[in-house]
């Protein structure tokens, strides 16, 4: 019986998960915090989700919701495990549009924003629903779009990274074929 997600696949997605995990826990020098505080980023956090989204829809989808449980379980804050769910939006679109063979430059922009939308959004629900203190309105709308913002910056340079990392492991074989960057053949 043929169940389409393949050994190799799902060893590669638990480890992606344990990478996923682990990079935001142990490696805080790569961690930027933007004032008013509603905004962090830890470097190279979502590598993992994006060369999941490289593999398959299953495994970027098992990727995203195990960061997420990952970063529950370690006692991360609400905010930043609720933003952490919030890549399942994006790693799943991502992933689709990648097995749709869209150019890997559009499958970039269209995650970029749909990442800073939802983290955005999320940070402005923790806000209105009072999850978060915040010392009044400007507050909100700087903690919202910093949010956007510096999720919108650090989604490109972690995607650049994990696009480096994707065409290596699509040299060795290790993960299928990427679609073309823009328009030329794809890779591998």
């Amino acid at each position: 019986m043929k169940t389409g997600i393949k050994t190799k696949d799902m060893v590669l997605t638990a480890l992606l998960i344990a990478i996923g995990i682990i990079i935001p826990i142990y490696f805080g020098f790569l961690r930027i915090v933007l004032p008013p505080g509603a905004f962090s980023a830890t470097l190279m956090a979502h590598v993992p989700i994006f060369i999941a989204m490289f593999i398959s829809p299953w495994s970027a989808l098992f990727t995203a919701i195990g960061t997420t449980l990952g970063f529950a379980f370690s006692g991360l804050d609400p905010v930043v495990t609720a933003r952490a769910g919030s890549h399942i939006i994006f790693a799943m679109v991502g992933a689709f549009m990648i097995k749709k063979h869209c150019n890997l430059i559009l499958v970039g922009i269209v995650t970029a924003l749909l990442h800073a939308v939802f983290e955005a959004l999320t940070v402005y629900l923790f806000l209105a629903l009072g999850l978060m203190q915040a010392s009044n309105s400007s507050f909100v709308s700087i903690a919202f779009y910093t949010t956007g913002i510096g999720t919108l910056l650090h989604d490109i340079i972690d995607y650049v990274i994990a696009c480096v990392v994707g065409f290596a492991l699509t040299k060795a074989h290790a993960i299928p074929a990427l679609p073309p960057l823009w328009f030329k053949k794809s890779v591998g």
